[in-house]
């Protein structure tokens, strides 16, 4: 788990319903060794709720959303709540008040050995009006932080011809639009730039690489042709 620090955020403006933004089809940001990161999150709270019982809507006030911690994260990464909206609750407390929009703040200055992906949990309750204790708990896990040593010197895929799919992988790679080059080499490093694997026969545009064995983490294929080399960054599930 990451350690709680006291740090005042700004919840992004562009949000107007509620929900957790950024959602889970934008992600968080990817972060680089040694240079600081940070991801904005906005929790934008709803006044109240409405539930079917039987068949009967009721609405019920929404007394606070409360995120009570945040596991997965990089080694000395840190996070921080603030909800200026809050009536009650104090502002810094990382509880967010029915009503209001309030955010959290994830930091820090990834290293060598955060290099790789990074899944995250956060853990939050809801709590109704009059309740003492949560009416819900969820694991919002569909968030994740990847760190790459982008000091590499790598560049992605510029050449819309070559595509590779799917990404993220289990078994398989499939690379197409090979034939439009004069392929040299097609080679798999991993995140220190070391190749761990390399084929030099490739006449196809349709080329498959077997990535069954690689351990779960961030990759790279290299496509090395007459004119320059396309890099293509995937991950390994």
């Amino acid at each position: 788990m990451g350690t709680f620090v006291n740090a005042q955020c700004i919840p992004d403006p562009q949000y107007s319903s509620p929900g957790i933004y950024p959602d889970s089809a934008s992600g968080f940001s990817s972060g680089c060794v040694d240079d600081p990161y940070e991801q904005l999150v906005t929790v934008f709270v709803a006044a109240d709720t409405t539930l079917l019982v039987g068949p009967f809507p009721v609405t019920l006030v929404i007394d606070s959303l409360k995120l009570t911690g945040i596991t997965g994260l990089p080694a000395g990464f840190t996070y921080s709540c603030y909800d200026s909206q809050n009536m009650i609750s104090a502002v810094d407390g990382c509880v967010f008040e029915g009503n209001t929009i309030g955010c959290i703040l994830i930091s820090g200055t990834p290293t060598a050995s955060d290099i790789g992906v990074h899944p995250l949990s956060l853990q939050v309750e809801l709590y109704l009006e009059g309740g003492g204790t949560p009416a819900a708990s969820e694991n919002i896990d569909y968030y994740q932080i990847e760190i790459s040593n982008c000091g590499l010197g790598l560049v992605e895929n510029n050449s819309s011809k070559i595509k590779l799919f799917p990404n993220p992988a289990t078994e398989e790679l499939t690379l197409l639009g090979l034939n439009e080059f004069e392929v040299l080499e097609v080679s798999i490093q991993n995140m220190q730039g070391e190749k761990i694997a390399a084929y030099s026969d490739v006449s196809t545009g349709e080329f498959k690489l077997d990535v069954s064995k690689l351990d779960a983490g961030v990759y790279f294929v290299s496509i090395a042709h007459e004119s320059s080399v396309d890099i293509i960054r995937f991950i390994k599930k």
